[in-house]
């Protein structure tokens, strides 16, 4: 089990994602004022956090009204791709921070809250798709569901140990979170069970339209397209670091 160590614990509902440090110092300021914007609190993991992580997190959380809260992990990454590691990271913990908090939606830390996340009164939540055209096998699978939008509460526990399960199970492979999700999805029959939500292109938009929940800076989308970087420095310009 991974060793999870609190600055802060999370408490009720919360928007949770986990980085690196690269990436909590690129991302994260937007995230949490997005987040602290639209009234949701932020629970934010880090693998590995240099110094930084924690000055920028003390300046960071007295400038917002919503409860910014921080944990973190020393992890050996030298005999795995730490890439994978990192998009995977945040499945691996979060049944630890369901520990403390209440109902979590799991994003990307790359992601813009535009509009208040609700929590529906339902036990697991998933944004399911066609699989993308042109895949097969294992990309095939993955496709199936979008891993930036994820929604666990107590009840669903049983569902993401499956999935950290299938993750070891299959080892740090690309897509590997995204099987996972799928498979435990059908191997505990939830397309078949009452209290599951299927999200929808409004909730999570990687083509920043407006009225659309969560902005996701979806690969290059994060560093090239204009409507999602000037919305994310204004965000960030909120906030005195």
């Amino acid at each position: 089990m991974i060793e999870v160590t609190y600055v802060d614990t999370p408490e009720g509902d919360v928007i949770f994602g986990s980085c690196d440090s690269l990436y909590f110092h690129d991302h994260v300021p937007a995230l949490v004022s997005s987040a602290a914007t639209a009234g949701n609190d932020l629970h934010i993991h880090v693998v590995n956090p240099v110094d930084h992580v924690f000055d920028d997190y003390a300046k960071i959380k007295p400038q917002v009204a919503i409860n910014f809260t921080l944990s973190y992990e020393r992890t050996n990454l030298d005999l795995v791709d730490a890439r994978t590691y990192y998009s995977c990271n945040r499945f691996l913990v979060a049944d630890q921070i369901l520990e403390h908090a209440d109902r979590m939606v799991i994003t990307d830390v790359d992601e813009l809250i535009m509009i208040k996340v609700e929590f529906p009164e339902a036990k697991l939540g998933l944004f399911l798709r066609d699989s993308l055209p042109g895949t097969v096998g294992w990309e095939q699978i993955g496709t199936k569901v979008a891993a930036g939008i994820v929604y666990l509460t107590k009840d669903s526990i049983p569902f993401i140990k499956g999935v950290q399960n299938r993750i070891k199970q299959y080892g740090l492979r690309w897509f590997v979170d995204q099987v996972a999700l799928y498979e435990q999805y059908v191997h505990d029959g939830w397309d078949k069970k009452e209290g599951f939500v299927d999200y929808g292109a409004n909730i999570m938009d990687w083509n920043f339209e407006e009225g659309s929940v969560i902005w996701t800076g979806k690969g290059d989308r994060k560093y090239k397209n204009e409507t999602y970087i000037q919305k994310k420095y204004e965000f960030a310009r909120h906030l005195s670091l």
